[in-house]
């Protein structure tokens, strides 16, 4: 059987310290590295009040810098807010520093909120 961990900075209330979200992040993602898990999951999301994550890549590399063994997965980039060739420089640089152990995934978007969030 395998295991995977899906985690962002989420919190349920605004009291609640995001410095100390970052770290419980944190600490799950080495516990999933230590316990065999195969894919620690990240998501990209710009419009739910509760979650800080506007790029996948950015916490992945931060992950891959303090895991050794667990696979770095991105679900997902949402392709309509990337140029190709950015979203590719992300992916290839992600893979490159944590020595192979990207999960690249890529989708259409969950919400409308988000895509009305982010129109110009």
């Amino acid at each position: 059987m395998k295991f995977h961990l899906a985690i962002n900075l989420e919190r349920m209330t605004p009291e609640t310290d995001m410095a100390a979200v970052r770290d419980h992040t944190l600490e799950m993602v080495k516990m999933a590295d230590a316990a065999g898990f195969e894919i620690v999951w990240a998501a990209e999301h710009h419009a739910i009040e509760m979650t800080i994550a506007p790029n996948p890549f950015q916490i992945l590399t931060w992950w891959a810098e303090h895991t050794e063994n667990i696979r770095l997965g991105v679900g997902v980039a949402n392709a309509a807010y990337w140029h190709p060739i950015n979203l590719a420089g992300e992916a290839g640089f992600l893979d490159l520093i944590s020595g192979g152990r990207l999960e690249f995934g890529i989708g259409s978007g969950a919400y409308q909120r988000e895509f009305d969030r982010m129109k110009p």
